[in-house]
């Protein structure tokens, strides 16, 4: 999948991917689905490259902006404090990718290696070869303010417990410097329940200049 969000175009001209490893919950249906990216992140010369010169960004604090979580559909039976104990628990999985990745600065100071927590390995290595549209590493910005932290979560249920969720999300930042404007990166994470809790395994993501 690729497909570009409206606005001037980022630096780094890969502005979407689509990766799932296997079950994707919809608003209505369950269906299976498989990486539809066409390269290979295994291969010889196919890491992202950085594109342009990047300033030594200063790491911001924590956002003191919450983020507005709700819940969606729930296939299957789920009662409600176990809806709220899973919006709970996914929203801080997000939250915690969000602060890494977009939120504690940009450009060089990025930490791609610990960008990703609560991503299976699989996901990781994947969202680290798009590491230009999974992080900010590729903007030159002095300054990172999030505007905007929505999450939709749609469940699966089974048994009464949810399974799978997918996450819709809508990520809003102001950036200043030489990368100045309002910044955007949405799109939906795919959940599974782990031994360890909520990890993303997939995620279809747009990132694009408002």
């Amino acid at each position: 999948m690729r497909s570009a969000l409206p606005g001037r175009p980022l630096r780094a001209r890969r502005t979407a991917a689509t990766w799932l490893l296997s079950l994707a919950l919809l608003p209505s249906s369950v269906a299976v689905a498989g990486c539809s990216a066409s390269t290979d992140p295994a291969s010889p010369g196919a890491a992202a490259s950085h594109v342009g010169a990047t300033v030594r960004t200063e790491p911001a604090a924590p956002s003191e902006l919450a983020t507005t979580a709700q819940v969606g559909t729930v296939v299957g039976r789920l009662p409600g404090q176990r809806r709220k104990a899973v919006r709970k628990d996914v929203t801080s999985v997000i939250d915690r990718w969000w602060e890494k990745a977009y939120l504690s600065g940009a450009g060089s100071q990025t930490d791609v290696a610990s960008a990703f927590p609560g991503f299976t390995p699989g996901a990781r290595r994947r969202a680290t070869f798009d590491r230009e549209l999974m992080t900010n590493v590729d903007l030159d910005a002095a300054e990172l303010t999030p505007l905007m932290r929505k999450v939709r979560l749609d469940l699966l249920a089974v048994d009464r417990r949810a399974k799978s969720v997918t996450a819709r999300f809508d990520l809003r930042m102001r950036t200043t410097g030489t990368e100045a404007g309002r910044l955007r990166v949405s799109g939906r994470l795919f959940l599974t329940r782990k031994p360890q809790g909520w990890q993303v395994f997939g995620y279809d993501v747009s990132k694009g200049w408002l």
